[in-house]
Parts: structure tokens; C-alpha cells; sequence
């Protein structure tokens, strides 16, 4: 990229781990490595993508992650975190293509064991200042269930597909209890907290603080982040939090700049029933986005780009001993029109997973093959503004969907392995377009040029997992083989009014926690 930026020189992983013990209390009483390895195999659906016929060409692949997240922490007073990712991508089988750097490029390359398989993501401190802890450093996000903003740390408690990402954010945050001075007695005192900080974003969806130029690193895009919000938490019973955040952005890629509020609620109960010896867990995130954008494919208004976007996600489990029911819903605001001047296709973070299939698959690389033939020279004009914002990266937008899930841990196996089936049914409030054929014909299309539907089609996911540890719980391992099949309905549509071909996803996995 040349944008003029000054290069930067990459991180060194013997450097952070120097630092870290230098910066560590006098008094440090924890010294701990914390980690995982996962390893992925996957065979999968080569992928149609377009009308002509294109299709991706990447069926079978392997990658791995080890992660490494060094702890110093004295009890109650100090903690210092630092972690980063080492082998981080595939190292063998099929690449997908490039989409000329549109989107995410995790499968394009064998990386896992080159320098850019490296990924720093945190070194932060937090103190407890007796009146309310101060959290400083570059760190992963996370609210709610991480419908937003997610950290990208849960692997264990996502059914199908991998958390990949991760928000990561140049962080100040002091938290306290503002109804402190009511006494001990007192609920607000005990259980209301606020929260007041700045960001400066290091890496989302939709900003990357540092970018990477041929083998060197240079300044990208600059997110400021300004936020308040209250939270009330009594235990596992009930959460209630809430959050208001301003965004303020400029893009290296294109050029122009974002401000927008954000506004996200979220709210969890947790409720024993003793009268069939289960707990139920009810749970609810919503956001609303508003504000402007001259990064955008404006061609009808160029100019500001007003935003107005709007989702939610809600789930409720019924857990018994062996056997947990669930159903879960949500919804993404759609916009089937990315060239005028408005803005209202809400995307929920690349790290919540819905499914195996629909999103973290199809919609992904038809979203990024859609950007890359619109910012082709064969599109036969200028590339539109804001192209860089089109691919998906695997995040749900424009969808109303319903899942219901069972998991089931048989007896015989004391727990340790569990068996999940669930069901997705997907629609679109909007007609799912391709930004490149809508462009090329004017009208609403999708990726095969037919008439742009709404019916996302049917999704049947499965998976086996087997978990145990050892040495008083400090290693832990894992296997397991997840399966999906998507029957797509009419937005997979071609214009001699077949669709496309049910797409499948398998992945055997394999982690070791420590």
C-alpha cells in the first residue's frame, strides 16, 4: 500500500516477554502461562461463488493456533496480561483466493509457520485503586454475548465453527461502584457499577491500526473510541448492563471518515427450577447504530452516508443433568441498496457464531468475491468508495433467524463427551444483493444474476465432542467433528431458475487447553 505512512517495525515476541517481566510488581505473588492449541481439518464444499461459473477452489485444509497468554498477577491489587498468537493460520491443503485483498485473507495463504502466523493481541495492566479498578494497554473487547463487540476467547462454549478474531483495542477503562457510600447493605452499592474509558482501535472489522506492506508494517486506519455505561450484576442471577458509544474514524483505503453512536442493552437471568431439577437461563442483546459515513458506495448521493442500523440476538436454555434445550433467535437489520445515501445493513461481530455453513462460509466468500469484481478494472469504471466494506467476514447481516439446539451428555460416557444437533431457518428482511451484478445491471441481484430473494434456506448442523482434563484440572484436552449442510433457498437462485447446490462443511478438531 502506498499511502505515504511511516513503516513501523513488526513486533518481537522475546521483546514482550521481557517487557512484561520487567513491568512486574516488586511483590507479584502468581506467575502463570495460561494457553491453547487447537488444530483444524476440513473438508469442504468448493464453493460456487458466481454465474460464470466461479468457485473457490479450496476444499480440504488444515490449520492450527497455539495461543499464549502470560500472567503476573498480586491478589486484589495488580495484574498484568500479556497474549499473542504463534502458528496462527493454515499450513496445509487448498488456499482460497486472494479477492485482491478484500476481507479476510486467513485462508489465502499457508502462513501458520512464516512471521505473519504471529499475532500480538494484549499487554494490559489493570490496578484496584481502592475506589475503583483502572484498566490500561492494548486488549481484547468484549460485552454482552458478544453480539458487538467480542474478544474472540470463548472457544469452548461455541457449538459450530471458530471464534478467528477478536476486538482488539488501545484501552483506558476505570470501573466503580458510584453508590458505594450507601453501605454494604444497600443493592445499588453492592451491585451497580459504572464504567468510563477511551479506545483507540488496534483492530476490528472495520478499522486495522496497523497495516501490512509487502514484509513490513505501516499506519492504517485511526478509530477513536469514547464510552460510558452502567452494569448491575448480582451474581449468576441477574445481569443488566448497558452501554453508549462514539466512534470516530478516517480510513486509509479510500479515504473519508465515520461518526456514529452506538447504543447496545444487555440483559441475563439465571433461574433454578427446583420442580424438574433444571436451570433456565434466559438472555437478550440489542443495538442500535446511527450516525454518518463518507467511506461509503454513495454513487446516487456522494457525500455523507447516513447510518441507521438495528439488531438483536436472544437466547433461552433449559439445562438438566444430561440434556439442554435451546432456542435462539435474532435479527440484522438488511440494506439492499449500497449506493444511495443511507446505510442500514446492521452486522454483528465476525466472532459470534449462528452456524457452521450460511454465514461463516457461503455469505463470507460470495461477499468477497463480490467486492473484488466490483473493485476490478473489468467493472469498467472507478472502483466505488467504501468497497473495502462489502465482504461479510463471516458476520450475520440483513437476517431474521431461528435456532433451536439440543446437547446431550450420555452417562456412560461420565459427561465427557457431548452430542449437539440444531437447526437454523434463515430469512432476509431485505432482498440479498451482490453488490457487483446490482451494480452491473441496475437492478437487485444476487450472485448469479437472478433476481435478488430472501429466503436464506435451511440449515442442519451436528456435532460430537469429546473433552476431559488432567493434573487437578490444569491440562485439558479435546477432539471432536462438527458437520453442516446448507439446503439454500431462492437468494441462491441462478437465472435459469435453478439454485445453487447445497454447500457442506466438516471439520475434525483437535485442542489442548492449559
Amino acid at each position: 500500500m502506498s499511502n505515504g505512512s511511516r513503516s513501523l517495525r513488526p513486533f518481537r515476541p522475546i521483546t514482550l516477554l521481557v517487557l512484561l517481566l520487567l513491568i512486574s510488581p516488586a511483590r507479584a505473588t502468581e506467575l502463570r502461562v495460561d494457553g491453547d492449541y487447537r488444530i483444524r481439518f476440513a473438508d469442504n464444499t468448493n464453493l460456487q461463488l458466481d454465474e460464470q461459473p466461479g468457485y473457490l477452489g479450496q476444499r480440504t485444509w488444515a490449520e492450527q493456533r497455539l495461543r499464549l497468554t502470560p500472567v503476573i498477577a498480586e491478589a486484589d491489587q495488580i495484574e498484568i496480561t500479556a497474549q499473542f498468537d504463534i502458528f496462527s493460520g493454515l499450513f496445509a491443503g487448498d488456499t482460497a483466493p486472494s479477492f485482491d485483498g478484500l476481507g479476510w485473507s486467513g485462508r489465502s495463504t499457508r502462513n501458520s509457520l512464516q512471521t505473519t502466523g504471529f499475532d500480538f493481541r494484549a499487554m494490559y495492566a489493570q490496578f484496584n485503586l481502592g475506589y475503583g479498578m483502572l484498566k490500561f494497554g492494548q486488549m481484547p473487547r468484549d460485552w454482552g454475548m458478544g453480539l458487538l463487540w467480542n474478544a474472540g476467547n470463548e472457544s469452548e462454549t461455541v457449538d459450530f465453527g471458530d471464534q478467528r478474531f477478536g476486538d482488539i483495542v488501545e484501552r483506558v477503562i476505570f470501573t466503580n461502584r458510584p453508590f458505594d457510600f450507601l453501605g454494604p447493605r444497600n443493592p445499588l452499592s453492592n451491585h451497580l457499577q459504572l464504567l468510563l474509558g477511551g479506545d483507540l482501535v488496534y483492530r476490528d472489522r472495520f478499522a486495522s491500526l496497523i497495516e501490512r506492506n509487502g514484509g513490513g508494517l505501516e499506519w492504517g486506519d485511526r478509530a477513536l473510541e469514547f464510552f460510558g455505561g452502567l452494569n448491575y450484576v448480582d451474581g449468576e442471577s441477574l445481569r443488566i448492563g448497558f452501554i453508549a458509544l462514539r466512534r470516530i474514524q478516517t480510513y486509509v483505503r479510500g479515504g473519508g471518515d465515520l461518526h456514529d453512536w452506538t447504543f447496545d442493552l444487555y440483559a441475563r437471568t439465571a433461574e433454578p427450577l427446583q420442580s424438574i431439577d433444571a436451570l433456565l437461563t434466559l438472555e437478550l442483546e440489542a443495538a442500535a447504530v446511527n450516525g454518518g459515513t463518507s467511506h461509503s458506495a454513495g454513487l446516487d448521493s456522494p457525500g455523507t452516508t447516513h447510518i441507521l442500523q438495528g439488531g438483536f440476538a436472544s437466547r433461552a436454555r433449559l439445562a438438566f443433568e444430561q440434556l439442554e434445550v435451546e432456542v435462539e433467535g435474532g435479527y440484522a437489520s438488511g440494506d439492499a441498496n449500497p449506493f444511495d445515501s443511507s446505510s442500514n445493513g446492521f452486522d454483528y461481530n465476525r466472532d459470534y457464531k449462528v452456524s457452521l455453513v450460511l454465514w461463516d462460509e457461503v455469505m463470507l466468500f460470495q461477499t468477497q468475491n463480490a467486492a473484488a469484481r466490483l473493485a476490478s478494472s473489468s467493472s469498467g469504471a472507478h472502483p466505488p468508495n467504501g468497497v473495502d466494506s462489502i465482504p461479510t467476514e463471516g458476520a450475520v447481516t440483513n437476517a431474521v433467524y431461528f435456532k433451536p439446539t439440543l446437547r446431550y451428555r450420555p452417562a456412560a460416557f461420565l459427561g465427557k463427551v457431548r452430542f449437539t444437533a440444531a437447526l437454523l431457518w434463515a430469512r432476509a428482511p431485505e432482498p440479498v444483493i451482490d453488490a457487483y451484478e446490482s451494480y452491473l445491471c441496475s437492478a437487485q441481484a444476487n450472485s448469479f444474476g437472478a433476481t435478488a430473494g430472501k429466503n436464506y434456506g435451511v440449515e442442519l448442523d451436528g456435532a460430537v465432542t469429546w473433552r476431559d482434563r488432567y493434573f487437578q484440572n490444569r491440562l485439558g484436552l479435546e477432539l471432536g467433528v462438527q458437520y453442516g449442510v446448507l439446503f439454500p433457498g431462492d437468494v441462491f437462485a441462478k437465472a435459469d431458475g435453478s439454485r445453487m447446490g447445497k454447500a457442506v462443511a466438516a471439520k475434525v478438531r483437535g485442542g489442548v487447553t492449559f
